[in-house]
């Protein structure tokens, strides 16, 4: 019987999921079948769908997979979020792989400022995976910025002290970019925007560039496929840069 996995939030039509993770089970040659579903509150949706093996969690829902799950890894714990959901005998197993894609996507950069636009779960994993590196914190919220930046040792800044570190990291929905910044300066590091869309920094510039969220959601993708496989987190697959290969031809891209 082929086993299903899906990925959840809302909204979620926009979600390169699916894609992502079709072609890995073709990849693996595994009968399983991926799909996207647009869900609100996560513990109905499980107790409706009882057919379904594993899960990838995106916004609003990983505080829910946080707390639904029975079980959750170092990583989860830390961040205090849950993106990846795979049943387990007496409950749900919550692990968070967002570190992980975060820390691979930008493995080939070499830098030492860091600053984190946004404050809500994908920001807290980002203070996670670079808690060895100087970072610092932007929010739109003044009070979530500082409280943030509290419970992880770090302060919250200015939006052009934050655009003017090495590597300045978007955990901010998409488009939001396009309203902030000087339209007229160039900052002097790299920008990631993990909202994963290419045009979503609007006028801002970056001396350095910019690395695709499209990186990070497929490296946390591959570790995902090894926690559907029954894998532990750490535990690779042996064609891990091939099945990347894959993944990255699949959203029509080079790598």
């Amino acid at each position: 019987m082929t086993e299903q996995f899906c990925v959840v939030g809302s909204p979620i039509s926009h979600s390169k999921s699916p894609v992502i993770h079709n072609a890995c089970f073709r990849f693996l040659a595994r009968d399983a079948f991926y799909f996207a579903s647009e869900v609100t509150h996560l513990s109905r949706f499980l107790a409706e769908r009882e057919d379904i093996a594993g899960l990838s969690v995106t916004m609003p829902l990983k505080e829910q997979a946080f707390e639904i799950s029975t079980t959750l890894d170092p990583v989860a714990l830390a961040t205090g979020n849950v993106n990846t959901l795979i049943k387990a005998p007496g409950g749900w197993q919550g692990f968070n792989t967002d570190v992980f894609g975060l820390t691979q996507a930008t493995s080939e950069l070499s830098f030492k400022t860091l600053a984190i636009l946004g404050t809500g779960s994908s920001a807290r994993s980002a203070l996670v995976a670079f808690s060895n590196h100087e970072s610092v914190i932007w929010g739109r919220n003044r009070a979530s910025s500082e409280t943030l930046a509290a419970e992880h040792g770090t302060i919250s800044v200015p939006l052009e002290d934050a655009l003017s570190c090495d590597l300045v990291i978007s955990t901010l929905p998409k488009g939001a970019l396009r309203q902030i910044g000087a339209t007229d300066s160039i900052y002097p590091g790299t920008l990631m925007d993990i909202s994963y869309s290419n045009e979503s920094n609007g006028a801002l510039k970056f001396s350095g560039g910019q690395i695709s969220g499209l990186d990070m959601l497929a490296w946390q993708a591959i570790m995902q496929q090894r926690i559907f496989a029954g894998r532990k987190p750490s535990e690779a697959f042996e064609n891990e840069s091939k099945m990347l290969e894959v993944i990255m031809s699949a959203l029509n891209m080079t790598k």
